[in-house]
């Protein structure tokens, strides 16, 4: 029978149960992709992030959900009442809007999107086309019905793959680069920032079109917007302010990237840690200037802007002399 001259009835109750689903399916997927790609932290606390930025931003995602489960709705009742609207037409618009939601590779949410778009099609169906509950009748499906699910498994693993913000493929080789980037703990190597040391591999490889890294003063010519990851940022401020001098020219560097060096965690008082090393703390507002990174992409702009404040600690050598370790840090509610 074709799908088309299915007439089932659809009440107001209908459109209620996909809101549903899509709720779950969403903060299903947003903590898995956390868990799966969110870095560093306890597994605990990757999982329940979402559930934190959710609460932040409750009236952003209710009207999302919304958003989302009327045009899902539309699409189901179209599949089944017209010919214009088939499957196909259906799972086109489905991979249209994933690849909108990708603008800016937002990296942990690629994940996400994917995570969101099969465990959908798993509870429902009414994105593959189907009546209802989809993987039930999968050998019946129309072979667009079966490469929807194929094509986001495949995107899926790809995005795995890939994803700088988890541990996957920290196995990469390390390429320490110059001058030679160090980490405080071991466990927080992770494939960001080993792609990170590949693509910028010395100072210069971080600095604005046209400076120099021969020249001092160019050092603080950070190129931003080519910086779009955690570990990317941390690797291209090691390689500059490592370069720019000791604890005492920390705060000078520091401020010229906008971030705001308060006087009790200065080049001029610097925290003595209990080792004898010296670290340097400079901030950046979020709630009030947007993220320091990424710089490009309006929804990598939007979910990066969750956390309210950016922190960046520079651990400097007891004598001041050579800085050790550069880690950032972000501040949530």
């Amino acid at each position: 029978m074709s799908i088309n001259k299915i007439k089932p009835d659809y009440p107001t109750a209908r459109y209620f149960r996909i809101v549903f689903s899509v709720c779950v399916c969403l903060v299903a997927s947003m903590m898995i992709s956390s868990l799966l790609f969110g870095g560093e932290g306890h597994y605990t606390y990757r999982a329940a992030m979402p559930l934190f930025a959710l609460g932040l931003l409750f009236p952003f995602f209710a009207i999302f959900a919304l958003l989302v489960a009327g045009l899902f709705y539309w699409l189901d009742l179209r599949a089944h009442r017209s010919a214009g609207i088939s499957s196909k037409r259906s799972l086109l618009i489905t991979i249209v809007l994933a690849l909108g939601l990708l603008t800016g590779y937002a990296n942990v949410r690629i994940g996400a999107v994917f995570i969101f778009l099969l465990l959908y099609w798993l509870m429902t169906g009414r994105v593959a086309g189907q009546a209802g509950w989809s993987i039930r009748d999968f050998r019946r499906n129309k072979w667009d019905e079966k490469a929807y699910p194929i094509v986001m498994t495949v995107l899926l693993v790809l995005a795995v793959a890939s994803a700088p913000w988890g541990n996957f493929g920290s196995e990469l080789p390390i390429v320490p680069g110059t001058p030679a980037f160090q980490i405080k703990y071991e466990h927080k190597m992770n494939s960001d920032i080993a792609r990170a040391l590949r693509r910028f591999p010395n100072p210069q490889s971080c600095l604005q079109l046209g400076a120099d890294a021969t020249r001092r003063d160019d050092l603080a010519l950070m190129n931003w917007d080519q910086i779009s990851t955690t570990g990317e940022a941390e690797v291209c401020m090691f390689r500059l302010l490592h370069e720019w001098g000791g604890v005492a020219n920390a705060t000078s560097w520091l401020e010229a990237q906008g971030f705001r060096v308060g006087k009790n965690f200065s080049s001029n008082n610097p925290n003595e840690e209990r080792d004898g090393k010296l670290r340097v703390t400079g901030t950046w507002s979020i709630k009030q200037n947007g993220p320091r990174y990424p710089t490009t992409g309006v929804i990598r702009r939007i979910l990066s802007a969750v956390p309210y404040g950016m922190g960046v600690n520079a651990t400097y050598s007891a004598n001041g002399k050579e800085l050790l370790y550069l880690e950032t840090s972000f501040s949530t509610l």
